[in-house]
């Protein structure tokens, strides 16, 4: 047999030689099995091979003379055009203003500012200058009414002056008599409009104003004596507390909480204004600046079961009684607001 050599110019790709080597196969597989193989010619199988060559070749220039002279895709530029969004405005709606509303005038207390000292049953009037914070105006159908505290005045309500239009001020004056026995004393009062509804001054319009006097001892002479040991007194109770609303003090003992019996409890009321509230057997008097004795806390009048918080000012001295009947005195340390916690130094005596 002789060796034929196929012999191919240049260097062609894996690709182009993959076709001859599959007309290898199929010729070969033309051959049926069992038979004779046939006379294999060179020089013809040589030239079937040249001839298929050439056509791939020519079918591979034309696939990629036509890849070369496509013409490139030039991409279309995407463009986005951002709108921006309105500016949304809002504008505040004003507050509702209240129909029935008061506020402090430039001076609240025109006659007999606090702790004014008097004599006991000294008759006196009270003014106190309001303006009109609300909508609505006030006229003889509203009245000043006493609304807590010691009853000081003569009547306990009266009608206003005269019509007083929104944003006008008017002078109430109410005749007032000082009790008989020396102390502190406190009497707060409010507005009612003709509907019945009690209104005041403050934030909310819902605080009470008040008036407040000391009454002194008329001075006795007395002779000269020769002066005795005053022993001291002894304490039952003593420290520092600090109220929150809605918690108590038993003064007998200094213990805070939240349960009943309590001699001293601070609550808000309906309205929403702060009281020191004291139980039916005790009792509670504002004293002044100056630290009462035991003398003094014993010797007081307890006419008031409630005072307002925003009568109470840091420095401020009282004298109470327990629901035991013991003495004592508070002095407010500090008043702190939102939320409202109340702190005073207290001292209950123990007397034989």
């Amino acid at each position: 047999m002789r060796k034929v050599w196929v012999q191919f110019s240049g260097c062609l790709p894996i690709k182009f030689l993959l076709p001859f080597f599959i007309l290898v196969s199929l010729a070969a597989c033309n051959f049926p099995l069992g038979s004779p193989a046939p006379f294999f010619d060179p020089t013809s199988f040589a030239q079937t091979a040249e001839f298929q060559l050439t056509q791939i070749a020519a079918n591979v220039a034309t696939m990629v003379g036509a890849n070369l002279t496509q013409p490139a895709v030039t991409p279309t530029p995407i463009v986005i055009t951002l709108t921006p969004s309105p500016i949304l405005s809002f504008t505040a709606a004003p507050p509702e203003s209240s129909c029935d509303r008061a506020g402090a005038g430039a001076i609240l207390d025109v006659t007999y500012p606090d702790d004014s000292r008097l004599l006991p049953g000294q008759p006196f009037t009270k003014i106190w200058r309001l303006v009109n914070r609300g909508s609505c105006p006030w006229n003889r159908d509203y009245q000043v009414v006493w609304f807590s505290g010691d009853r000081l005045g003569t009547s306990s309500s009266q009608p206003l002056p005269g019509k007083v239009d929104p944003g006008e001020s008017v002078d109430i004056a109410v005749d007032m008599l000082a009790p008989q026995q020396p102390g502190l004393y406190t009497s707060y009062w409010m507005l009612r409009n003709p509907e019945g509804k009690l209104f005041g001054i403050g934030p909310g319009g819902n605080a009470p104003f008040w008036v407040r006097i000391q009454v002194v001892a008329v001075y006795t002479p007395t002779p000269t004596s020769t002066p005795t040991m005053t022993p001291t007194p002894m304490i039952l109770a003593s420290g520092r507390l600090e109220l929150q609303p809605g918690l108590g003090v038993d003064l007998d003992s200094g213990e805070v909480t939240d349960d009943e019996g309590v001699d001293l409890r601070l609550i808000q009321s309906e309205e929403g204004s702060f009281w020191f509230e004291v139980d039916e057997n005790a009792g509670l008097m504002i004293f002044g600046e100056v630290a009462p004795s035991l003398n003094d806390c014993r010797s007081a009048i307890f006419s008031s079961t409630r005072i307002s918080v925003e009568s109470l000012s840091e420095g401020l001295n009282l004298c109470y009684r327990t629901n035991e009947g013991l003495p004592g005195s508070m002095r407010m340390v500090s008043v702190s607001q939102a939320p409202l916690v109340m702190r005073f130094d207290f001292v209950t005596w123990l007397i034989p």
